[in-house]
């Protein structure tokens, strides 16, 4: 199911061979380092036999910042693997870790909360700014159907909401690659494609406890980071949707700390799909406005001057390439956007079907201060989406 070099497992008591399984990759004798986090040891410390492990760090309520990457740094010292028992932020500090270190990295995943397993991409937190930076790819992820199946529902729901943000990010990738000629990779939405079908189509038979649906679940979830991987960037899977909440997480920074990430994703996801049907009932191409000489005062006053100053470079890379902008052949993008493109009712049937919230007081927002977040995201990145449009 999952083609590269990672080693992938979705099965039943995982945990309970984890030393075999640990052993059978080259690590028997090994100095082994294994990284979770306190709640999630919690839940799962009875799954697992930690005699083998050369040291266990056990971190509390960690955010993917520096801080806890040098934790894991020096607690890897004079190790051969760093095995990780998490999901989003033990995973990515891991993966960060590892690729700094050099020293491999394998991983239990707590939850089908996020897509970032097969990612070669880390989300981490340099100076208040919240950075997609390079990392590495784990050995092998390993699947236990048992653990996702007693892992809070709030985080099954997350992965969900994480999930379906596939469609808006085909559709602004391709527009970027149409109006400005940026790169565009198909592979890692026909790899998805057939899954995220069968989703859509058969949501309504399922709970989110069901073991089959999780198997699903998580299955979309590997592969949409192993299209992250092929593509070498987060484009398959972060675009309009992501920008804006990393723009609420940078802005609402203890409001954001309350959400997990997917929830947050099924609420911009809908504004995203929103503004994509905005474009297409659009019968001509209405250029982006171009926004330069206010911009410092307005994302200081928005963000604070370190912040500010990050978005004014990575907006001034994209203003050039946006000034460059011709006039497209907008009825044939059209034609082509709405074959992609997934209606914003579609998916407010099955978040509420899983029972998912959607709305901007769900992430302890008003309309306004989320609307706000919405109207500046598009300065966080030198990424062109709908938001560039809108």
């Amino acid at each position: 199911m999952i083609k590269n070099n990672v080693a992938t497992h979705i099965s039943y008591n995982l945990a309970s061979k984890a030393s075999d399984l640990i052993f059978d990759l080259g690590f028997k004798n090994k100095k082994i380092l294994f990284v979770t986090d306190e709640k999630i040891w919690k839940n799962c410390a009875r799954f697992f036999d930690t005699s083998f492990f050369k040291k266990i760090l056990i971190l509390k309520s960690p955010k993917p910042d520096e801080k806890n990457l040098k934790k894991i740094s020096i607690a890897a010292k004079n190790c051969d693997l760093i095995l990780a028992l998490g999901s989003g932020t033990i995973n990515d500090l891991c993966k960060f870790t590892s690729a700094k270190t050099k020293i491999p990295y394998a991983i239990f995943a707590s939850a089908a909360s996020m897509n970032g397993y097969l990612s070669k991409n880390a989300s981490i937190t340099i100076l208040g700014h919240k950075k997609t930076l390079s990392a590495t790819l784990p050995i092998a992820v390993f699947c236990d159907l048992k653990i996702l199946k007693l892992a809070p529902l709030k985080l099954t729901k997350a992965g969900i909401g994480d999930s379906l943000c596939f469609y808006s990010c085909w559709f602004d990738w391709y527009l970027s690659h149409k109006i400005l000629g940026t790169k565009f990779d198909k592979k890692p939405f026909e790899i998805l494609r057939k899954k995220m079908e069968f989703l859509v189509k058969n949501f309504q038979k399922f709970s989110a406890r069901d073991e089959d649906f999780l198997k699903i679940l998580i299955e979309i979830l590997l592969l949409s980071g192993q299209g992250m991987t092929i593509s070498g960037g987060s484009y398959p899977a972060s675009q309009s949707e992501h920008l804006i909440a990393h723009t609420i997480e940078m802005k609402y920074p203890k409001l954001a700390k309350k959400n997990l990430h997917g929830a947050q994703i099924a609420v911009t996801t809908l504004t995203a799909a929103k503004l994509q049907k905005h474009l297409l009932d659009n019968n001509q191409f209405c250029h982006p406005e171009l926004v330069s000489g206010s911009i410092q005062s307005k994302l200081q006053k928005f963000f604070g001057k370190k912040i500010a100053a990050e978005c004014e470079k990575e907006y001034e890379q994209k203003l050039l390439a946006i000034q460059q902008i011709k006039n497209p052949n907008w009825s044939k993008i059209k034609t082509e956007l709405q074959k992609i493109y997934f209606d914003e009712s579609n998916l407010r049937e099955i978040f509420s079907h899983f029972k998912i919230k959607t709305s901007a007081k769900s992430l302890g927002l008003s309309n306004q201060q989320y609307q706000e977040c919405a109207a500046y995201a598009k300065f966080l990145r030198n990424r062109f989406t709908c938001l560039d449009l809108s």
